[in-house]
């Protein structure tokens, strides 16, 4: 028996935090609950603790972690759980928010094993090179912009296109021509019929109006 790793260390939660400090609870072949009441098999009294908090579970060489419906959860090394989870040499396991067990399996001592292959070593970064500062002599002097010349005054500042010079012929054509279309109907129609046309219309009161001040009176029918 004494050879037997197993018989010397059994499957076991450690309290790290709670009402009992350093009380080591054997976990059994069997299934075990966790919780307040007297009639769990591991007992842990404490506020954060359901009556019926837990259930660890043989499976294989570890033991499974259910949480049976707790108040304020079960946790695996910082994780809320969710489903029922295998729990592994070293694990932390915590009921609510005040009592936090470390689990430890069957043959293993307490502390946590590492595995040389999860160390990474970092590679060595390269030397950073020395920045090369520039003398003075390898400096090159500006080159003096040369003067202006009197041709570059005498250009315009900016240049008219002759798009904008045909627009604006155009529209003085038009402009012409409306007046001349307007200054021909009304001769036109002064001569037509004596100007009954013009002056005794609907635009008689303009007429009189306008030309009312200079004694115009037109005679209309």
């Amino acid at each position: 028996m004494a050879d037997n790793p197993s018989a010397q260390l059994p499957a076991r939660l450690v309290v790290e935090q709670g009402p009992e400090p350093d009380k080591t609870f054997t976990v059994g072949n069997a299934p075990q609950t966790i919780g307040r009441s007297a009639n769990n098999g591991i007992v842990i009294n404490d506020a954060e603790i359901s009556r019926r908090h837990a259930q660890l579970t043989p499976q294989a060489d570890s033991y499974v972690l259910e949480d049976l419906g707790s108040t304020n959860g079960t946790f695996v090394n910082g994780l809320r759980l969710e489903q029922p989870t295998m729990l592994n040499h070293g694990d932390s396991v915590e009921f609510g928010d005040t009592v936090q067990l470390r689990f430890w399996a069957a043959g293993m001592p307490s502390e946590v094993i590492y595995n040389p292959a999860d160390d990474v070593v970092t590679p060595a970064l390269p030397p950073e090179p020395v920045p090369a500062y520039a003398q003075p002599a390898d400096l090159l002097e500006p080159t003096p912009a040369p003067p202006p010349t009197f041709d570059e005054f005498d250009e315009p500042e900016t240049a008219v296109s002759p798009n904008r010079n045909r627009i604006l012929i155009g529209c003085g054509c038009l402009l012409v021509l409306a007046c001349v279309l307007c200054v021909g109907t009304v001769f036109f129609l002064d001569s037509y019929q004596q100007g009954e046309l013009l002056y005794c219309g609907g635009l008689r009161p303009f007429w009189e109006t306008v030309l009312g001040p200079v004694g115009f009176n037109p005679a209309c029918p």
